[in-house]
């Protein structure tokens, strides 16, 4: 049904026509996937964009028409006990002219945000599923999981026929890591509960503990190699903010080097990029029938700013950011004013109440802000976990810990492996602590320190290019305390 493209990224158009999915954003390698992976219908078939096994960007595509061409969608709804036990409980399927399952969309992996407590209609519709189904003809039905015609096929294929933007993680990654970790609990089992030294499986467990943080350590190197490579795809922007913060907020939240260093708005043609402080690239649509339909300027009860966010128009809201930590302090109403110009947008103001102004109005999800607190903003800037999460770590830690201490055992039989598990067993120690200390020392040092004057100035600001404009707004004074 589906075929593969060996993808070359400069034969292939820069931007997805509209309406086109976008993925959920994550940090660290997932910037390559919010940059690379789409799904839209170019005229002929609906296209998959996505990251490949070993990280490869690959394109599926998928018939229309034809007797194995896609001819209908299922929204499959979860039962109520479902829907509040699993979070993004749901799934849409395409079904062939037969009836047969051609594919699988679950809608919290299409939400740029990331908002999986959202029910699944809101969940479909927030992601733009209903807008490409409108504009593919698609026909759309509705069932639940109970009925006896909601699809259902074994769950290996499930996984085959997912459409997904692809793994945060290569996925030879984890499956590296899942071998090296089940090789290596192999031998220490062995070595633990029997009475013989065995070198020769000692030193197994030595090298696959050894194996385990240089994998990570690649897949660091190879991660950020590829999303330099991924952001040369991008058409050049028309703008580039970076955050202009004024004064402390009352909420305690202060703007920080991370935040000032490594936070951006870019709006490209037909999409605009938000960036947090933790690399996660946050892509909303300016155009196409799932596009926001207005940027709004939120004003307070004294008539100052306070954020800015999307209307779209189906009456959702999407914060971009606190205007206290954008456009409140030096050049802040130039960069207000770059932007808007930029944006090929109406340009509105809201008045909100005090009872409506809180922080997740304009700090909610998809905005970029400054973490409230420096631990906090530390682990959410640390590299993205493996399938273990923090297990995956410590589960590390203790295996190159063995390596160190059991080599005793096996001295007197062969000095030699004992040697080399040792010096296998501090080494791989040192490739897990050296970058954490290195991350905690640099982000307690520098990161996480509150910005200061001449800190404004830390990323230079791109020239904006001619660009659609909206009306100026009129120059207002800074905001002062």
């Amino acid at each position: 049904m589906s075929t593969t493209d060996a993808v070359r990224p400069h034969d292939r158009p820069r931007t997805a026509p509209e309406p086109a999915l976008r993925p959920a954003a994550e940090p660290g390698s997932g910037a390559e996937i919010s940059i690379w992976s789409r799904l839209f219908f170019d005229g002929k078939a609906l296209v998959l964009r996505s990251r490949g096994f070993f990280g490869e960007r690959r394109e599926r595509r998928y018939p229309l028409w034809g007797p194995q061409g896609i001819s209908r969608a299922v929204l499959v709804f979860p039962d109520a006990e479902t829907a509040a036990r699993e979070r993004g409980a749901g799934e849409v399927w395409l079904l062939d002219a037969s009836g047969r399952p051609v594919a699988r969309l679950l809608p919290y992996q299409w939400i740029p945000a990331g908002a999986p407590w959202l029910n699944f209609e809101e969940a479909v519709r927030r992601s733009g599923i209903t807008a490409l189904f409108k504009a593919c003809g698609i026909p759309v039905e509705r069932t639940t999981q109970d009925r006896a015609d909601a699809p259902r096929v074994p769950w290996w294929q499930e996984l085959t026929l997912l459409l997904s933007p692809g793994p945060a993680l290569p996925l030879w990654y984890q499956a590296l890591r899942m071998a090296l970790g089940g090789v290596w609990f192999l031998a220490f089992t062995v070595l633990f509960f029997s009475e013989a030294s065995l070198p020769w499986l000692m030193l197994l467990a030595a090298v696959t503990a050894f194996l385990a943080p240089v994998a990570r350590l690649a897949v660091r190197r190879v991660t950020a190699l590829r999303n330099r490579s991924a952001a040369r795809l991008d058409p050049a922007p028309l703008v580039e903010i970076s955050p202009c913060p004024g004064p402390p907020e009352e909420d305690g939240t202060v703007a920080t080097r991370r935040f000032v260093s490594r936070a951006v708005l870019r709006v490209f043609p037909g999409e605009l990029s938000v960036v947090d402080p933790y690399g996660a690239d946050v892509r909303r649509a300016l155009s196409g029938p799932a596009g926001a339909a207005a940027v709004v300027r939120l004003t307070g009860p004294d008539g100052e700013p306070v954020g800015v966010e999307l209307r779209y128009a189906s009456g959702a809201r999407a914060p971009l950011g606190a205007w206290a930590d954008w456009f409140a302090g030096p050049g802040g109403e130039a960069a207000w004013g770059r932007f808007r110009r930029a944006v090929p947008l109406p340009c509105e103001e809201r008045k909100v109440s005090a009872v409506a102004l809180t922080p997740s109005l304009t700090r909610g999800p998809g905005a970029a802000f400054p973490g409230p607190r420096a631990k906090e903003a530390r682990q959410d800037a640390l590299f993205t976990r493996s399938i273990g999460t923090l297990n995956s770590t410590m589960f590390m830690m203790f295996s190159s810990s063995f390596s160190f201490w059991w080599a005793p055992v096996v001295r007197i039989e062969s000095p030699a492996a004992a040697r080399t598990s040792a010096l296998l067993g501090l080494a791989g120690l040192l490739l897990q602590f050296a970058p954490w200390c290195w991350h905690h020392l640099r982000s307690r040092s520098h990161f996480e320190r509150p910005v200061s004057g001449e800190d404004r100035s830390l990323r230079p600001r791109s020239r904006p290019r001619p660009a659609r404009s909206c009306t100026s707004p009129t120059p207002r004074k800074a905001r002062t305390r």
